[in-house]
């Protein structure tokens, strides 16, 4: 897993996302709307933006794009169930 291979390399864990937050960056990674998100996921938009909220701290990231491409670069959109 990426968590292991990051361990076994002596880096940091990868943060943990949970399983809400790791589905909505992979619709983002996806090009979707906050909107789009929330009606895919039968939530609110309020509550996508929250569950991103907790991925960007989680991730270190100020925005979508950095947020997606440090969750890819970790390993952790591929790994996650649907």
């Amino acid at each position: 897993s990426a968590l292991l291979g990051r361990l076994r390399a002596g880096g940091p864990p990868a943060p943990a996302l949970s399983p809400q937050e790791v589905k909505v960056l992979r619709l983002a990674a996806d090009g979707r709307t906050n909107a789009a998100i929330g009606a895919e996921l039968f939530i609110g938009e309020a509550t996508v933006k929250t569950y991103l909220s907790r991925a960007y701290e989680k991730l270190g990231a100020s925005d979508r794009t950095s947020a997606v491409r440090r969750a890819l670069e970790l390993g952790l959109l591929g790994d996650a169930p649907e």
